[in-house]
């Protein structure tokens, strides 16, 4: 036990150096014990680390080079993991340690998130968006999706557009600021979030982030979906609330 806790924790402390330089590891050179870890889910975690079976995972429980990385996994920073939080670090080791990369999306997923799109923006109907038609996330990342650069997004850069999405569902460059408070915390993008880009969060694009837990919180209108302005209010409400604590 001892010297899978030291293992793990050499590794895994590693990694804090590898995830600032955005370096990949060679998936041939994990050792077979991490490599099990990574294998394993937030489930497996929390039994091989939960000491007092909480059901969460505290600093304290966690070996010393392993407990390096509380800090970046705790993205609601109250002190202990949750299973979202702890699904959310394996998965970001793994595409660290180049293991399991994720599918590419479907065609037909792409196909869907192409026509949505499509249908919330192009209003001239030419089966293309313009920079002056492009909404929320589209229009941030217009100049990027603009390979050709003729000021139009066609089909094909559209599907290069859904692909992109779909793949990176989670990414979310703008959330929570570790070590901060929340009133001091930036609201999460909810553009990153937003797989499909339609303007909505599901249940499924928020499965695995810190955030699910709140789903229910947040659809304050109970349609099952939450909007931009819902999405925005719930977290003005808890950065309020925060700053009312002594």
């Amino acid at each position: 036990m001892k010297r899978f806790l030291w293992a793990a924790g050499t590794l895994l402390g590693l990694s804090t150096s590898l995830l600032a330089a955005g370096q990949k590891n060679n998936p041939g050179q994990v050792p077979p014990i991490v490599a099990q870890i990574l294998k394993g889910n937030a489930e497996d975690f929390l039994r091989r680390f939960d000491k007092n079976q909480d059901g969460f995972i505290t600093r304290d429980e966690l070996p010393p080079r392993l407990a390096q990385l509380f800090d970046q996994a705790d993205t609601n920073q109250d002190g202990r993991l949750d299973k979202a939080e702890i699904r959310q670090l394996l998965q970001r080791l793994r595409r660290r340690f180049g293991m399991n990369p994720a599918a590419p999306p479907n065609a037909a997923a792409v196909d869907r998130v192409v026509a949505n799109l499509l249908a919330r923006m192009d209003q001239d109907g030419d089966g293309r968006i313009s920079r002056a038609e492009a909404q929320a996330r589209v229009a941030k990342l217009f100049d990027q999706l603009d390979t050709n650069k003729d000021g139009y997004l066609d089909r094909q850069e559209l599907r290069r557009a859904a692909v992109r999405f779909l793949s990176n569902p989670q990414a979310n460059p703008n959330g929570p600021g570790r070590g901060q408070p929340m009133a001091n915390r930036a609201i999460p993008d909810f553009d990153a979030l937003d797989s499909n880009a339609d303007g909505r969060l599901t249940r499924e694009e928020l499965q695995g982030t810190p955030y699910a837990s709140w789903f229910d919180q947040m659809d304050t209108n109970k349609d099952g979906k939450i909007d931009p302005r819902e999405f925005e209010a719930f977290f003005q409400r808890r950065a309020e609330q925060a700053g009312k604590k002594p």
